[in-house]
């Protein structure tokens, strides 16, 4: 049961309304003038990858010297809710922003075998040749963050450091325990459900294991503790959704990676064995309300034997989206971590 609520939580965010069809989103962007913006907009390159085969959309913001490489979440979802990098971070940084192979802006194959983490390293240093980049910064976020790990090993050589947002590496292990307590929590403020906060805080999973019919309780409960679980936990922006974040969740293609079979691949890699050859300066950024628990960065980190240059923020009013719900807080330990490098390695 904890291992299901865990899954329904954790995508739903982006599965729910998104695209599930391949057609469904051809026939979308075709009368979408966001996207038809996008490809167009200034700065934007669209690269050819895998032989030429597919394309991929980029966009280049700015001018400064420091460069950093935007990997979204997901997977699945679009890379607009980045939107306020630019000018959060401001002259000094040239921002890439990259819609990875499936999500809106890029090529949408539906071919399952084209989705494999492998595959994607590989589409980001053929991403990065053509956009001629080197010494420079990568920043993950959610899914992103275990792509930017596997990079950071096989292609070191060209990052000065890597920035893991909000990251996950053991969903089953430590985030499910973490959250099925959450959920508790959030069932003890609702009346009707208050009775079975303990039944699923000490795991009697049998009336909460049933999605799949409004009638069940489970159903039921994660109709009503799911939009306190957004609110509390992913995006502590009530009534204030910014646009950007809305459009990502809207513009995801979640659904469809999750049934080529990518989610469960994803969930079949031990990430962690990337974090022990990864030597390039790390920061994990964390938020205090987040679905991952604060100490679980600890954990990472001790984990990263080979790496003497490894820092913590966790952002103090922050949850899964910190960029968007403690921006101040976010930018700030940006700016501070690469700033930090740039000092001491300024080629």
């Amino acid at each position: 049961m904890r291992k299901y609520i865990f899954l329904v939580a954790i995508f739903f965010l982006f599965l729910e309304n998104s695209l599930s069809q391949e057609t469904d989103i051809q026939t979308k962007r075709q009368s979408d003038s966001i996207y038809t913006n996008a490809i167009k907009a200034r700065g934007v390159k669209i690269i050819p990858i895998r032989n030429k085969k597919y394309k991929v959309w980029t966009k280049k913001s700015g001018t400064g010297k420091i460069k950093l490489f935007l990997l979204h979440g997901g997977p699945g979802t679009s890379p607009e809710y980045f939107e306020n990098f630019p000018s959060k971070l401001g002259k000094n940084y040239t921002i890439y922003f990259y819609s990875q192979l499936g999500s809106y802006f890029s090529d949408i194959p539906k071919d399952s075998t084209l989705y494999m983490v492998e595959s994607f390293v590989n589409d980001i240093e053929e991403v990065r040749q053509s956009l001629d980049l080197e010494q420079f910064y990568i920043l993950g976020h959610s899914w992103g963050n275990q792509l930017a790990q596997a990079y950071a090993v096989k292609y070191p050589e060209y990052l000065k450091g890597l920035l893991l947002c909000n990251n996950i590496n053991e969903k089953y292990e430590v985030i499910v325990e973490h959250q099925t307590q959450l959920y508790a929590n959030i069932l003890e403020d609702i009346p009707e459900y208050a009775k079975y906060a303990d039944s699923l805080r000490f795991g009697f999973s049998g009336k909460f294991s049933d999605f799949s019919s409004p009638d069940a309780l489970g159903f039921q409960i994660r109709q009503k503790a799911w939009p306190i679980m957004l609110e509390k936990h992913y995006a502590r922006l009530v009534g204030q959704m910014p646009k950007a974040l809305r459009l990502s969740k809207e513009h995801s293609t979640g659904r469809l990676m999750s049934e080529l079979g990518f989610m469960q691949r994803i969930d079949s890699i031990d990430f962690n064995k990337y974090l022990i050859d990864i030597k390039t300066p790390t920061l994990f950024i964390g938020g205090k309300y987040d679905f991952i628990p604060s100490s679980y960065y600890v954990k990472m980190r001790d984990r990263m034997v080979n790496n003497q240059n490894v820092d913590i923020y966790i952002c103090p009013n922050g949850s899964h989206f910190t960029m968007w719900d403690d921006q101040d807080n976010f930018f700030q330990a940006v700016d501070k971590f690469i700033l930090k490098i740039e000092k001491s390695n300024p080629k």
